[in-house]
């Protein structure tokens, strides 16, 4: 699996991602939000009840608001109120929602998508899938709400993770799914209109290559990679002090100590074998150990 800091020497090479939010990079992963594309898989009609919905039948009916929405399976989940959209899941009822972010990685890298704990504790919960290698798009979730209760995402919110692992050997093949899954939402019901479709399926987003080149051009992705190499700078520096400079000079000296021992040596033989034993053996090996000892002696300044 990796680390933040593998999947931070990864951006803009095996890992890209459009748009880009660095508050998203985490630990060993990449947090997903939620687009305005999102569809549910049954029907159902919910009405306001102060901050939250509740679905048609319920005890609470006569104290909602005018405010009501009827779903129908394979019609658009999303719901604009005071100016702010959000994502209505019907209780025991499955949603598709597409990812903001389209997602492509290179032919070394795959990844498992996983649920964000906070929505699975309200009962949001979603069967894992996974990313293959060289994939390129939006990425299709299937979210299961298996609580009684009307839940909501809001548009923008982050709903999902994405971890990376390394693939041992690459592949030398295309991926095969294709960009948010396009072809099997007619399968499930969904018929896009032409604005959805336009949208979803612009052509850059099908090309890891394109999606990299997008993503360089990223105001927020330049500013984080400024301060990566920053922060890369200024820990080099802490290691620039008396003690290391000292360390290093000292083993300077000895390897060239050593050296001159083996050279005065050959000089008293008629078959030199020490200077060449010094390059093979001492570095082959002894070096290679005091090396080793060197770098952990080395200590960043506080």
């Amino acid at each position: 699996m990796l680390s933040i800091v593998d999947i931070q020497k990864e951006l803009g090479k095996g890992i890209n991602l459009v748009p880009f939010r660095d508050k998203n990079i985490k630990e060993n992963s990449i947090n997903l939000s939620a687009s305005c594309y999102a569809w549910t898989m049954s029907n159902g009609n919910v009405f306001r009840s102060g901050d939250r919905w509740i679905l048609a039948g319920d005890n609470n009916e006569k104290k909602c608001t005018g405010e009501n929405f009827k779903l129908l399976k394979g019609e658009s989940a999303v719901y604009e109120i005071n100016g702010k959209k959000e994502i209505i899941l019907l209780p025991f009822a499955t949603t598709l929602i597409e990812t903001e972010e389209v997602l492509a990685v290179g032919n070394n890298i795959g990844g498992t998508y996983h649920s964000k704990v906070g929505l699975v504790s309200q009962g949001l919960g979603h069967i894992g899938t996974m990313l293959g290698p060289n994939f390129s798009g939006h990425s299709l979730i299937a979210i299961h709400n298996v609580s009684k209760e009307v839940l909501t995402i809001e548009i923008g919110e982050t709903f999902m993770s994405v971890t990376f692992n390394y693939l041992t050997t690459p592949i030398a093949t295309n991926n095969a799914t294709r960009n948010g899954h396009l072809e099997k939402l007619s399968e499930l019901g969904v018929q896009l209109d032409t604005k959805e479709r336009e949208a979803l399926d612009e052509d850059w987003k099908s090309s890891t290559i394109r999606v990299r080149e997008k993503l360089k051009e990223d105001k927020n992705f330049k500013q984080y990679a400024d301060t990566l190499q920053r922060k890369k700078y200024e820990n080099f520096k802490k290691y620039i002090n008396k003690n290391n400079i000292s360390i290093i000079v000292v083993s300077i000296i000895l390897i060239a100590i050593f050296y001159r021992l083996a050279s005065i040596t050959d000089s008293k033989l008629d078959k030199p074998i020490w200077v060449d034993r010094f390059w093979n053996v001492g570095f082959s090996g002894i070096f290679i150990v005091g090396f080793n000892l060197v770098i952990k002696l080395m200590k960043p300044s506080q």
